[in-house]
């Protein structure tokens, strides 16, 4: 003989289904990310650059640093290792959007970071100034006084990859003359070149504030102003590549690691809403060390 079912397995039968349902409810509701659309575009893009959550993220590169001379075969140079430290602070119309990066130079052989480099062209040892921007960023806004906002992308196959072609053109804090060795023109000129690539399944997932990125960067300069290269024809390529540390500080190498630990531990360290306006640039920072040194 059968028996019915006792009422509390009836009740645990429908708990279970009712569960089940509502998690079917709460999946149907996370619709994918329309990256046409500004706010999606917008959570994507910080999603592989940052962590939408307010937490800090972390991301490394490193690539070689070459010396484009017309007419000449291209030469290696120097090895330049990055770290960007971000946060994002979400408020009505975007994201405040923080960071603090640095590029410091180091030997290609040993990946060691150098303070002085013998110039290969004009043989002269001269002393290096590292990249070390203080920035704290800006507020991006999803529709504002510049209309919508839409970091270009391109999909395929279940992969995203957002995309920056940036070329810049404005007068140089250093005119050629009054810093004649360190400055190329009076017009500072260049590219930056950037790509973040994610997976569309990551993007999508609202329970995923930040997401796992490569990335990767090219920058087209002139000659770095502490290489002493003055106005000679030519400048440097700065390729690289890399990723979001999941495992934050731990996972920068370790020479890389040290050296910022000992010259420059702010550098680990996201900006807040109280480093605002307190941004300072490569360019000028080098300008005040010259100032500073010609004063003395």
């Amino acid at each position: 003989m059968t028996r019915a079912p006792s009422r509390r397995a009836a009740l645990a039968a429908l708990s279970v289904a009712g569960l089940a349902a509502g998690a079917r409810d709460a999946q149907a509701a996370r619709k994918p990310l329309n990256l046409d659309d500004p706010w999606d575009n917008l959570t994507g893009y910080l999603k592989s650059r940052s962590d939408i959550s307010g937490a800090q993220a972390m991301s490394w590169t490193s690539g070689v640093v070459w010396a484009m001379i017309p007419g000449q075969p291209a030469k290696a140079l120097l090895l330049g290792q990055g770290l960007k430290c971000t946060r994002c602070i979400k408020d009505a119309r975007g994201y405040e959007f923080l960071e603090r990066e640095c590029v410091i130079f180091s030997d290609l052989a040993t990946g060691e970071p150098v303070t002085t480099w013998a110039n290969p062209f004009t043989e002269r040892t001269v002393e290096v100034f590292h990249i070390r921007n203080a920035s704290a960023g800006s507020h991006i806004a999803a529709v504002g006084e510049r209309g919508q906002h839409h970091t270009t992308y391109m999909e395929n196959t279940g992969d995203v990859t957002f995309y920056s072609d940036l070329f810049y053109s404005s007068p140089s804090l250093l005119n050629p003359a009054q810093y004649a060795p360190y400055a190329a023109s009076s017009v500072y000129e260049g590219a930056g070149i950037y790509h973040y690539h994610v997976k569309r399944a990551d993007l999508d997932n609202a329970d995923m504030p930040s997401v796992p990125c490569t990335t990767s960067h090219t920058g087209i300069r002139q000659w770095l102003p502490w290489m002493e290269m003055g106005q000679w024809a030519g400048g440097i390529v700065m390729p690289s590549r890399g990723k979001k540390l999941s495992g934050g500080v731990k996972d920068i190498p370790k020479p890389f690691r040290a050296w910022l630990e000992k010259n420059n531990p702010e550098f680990l360290q996201a900006p807040t809403l109280a480093d605002k306006g307190k941004e300072k640039f490569m360019y000028q920072q080098f300008k005040e060390h010259i100032d500073k040194k010609r004063g003395a």
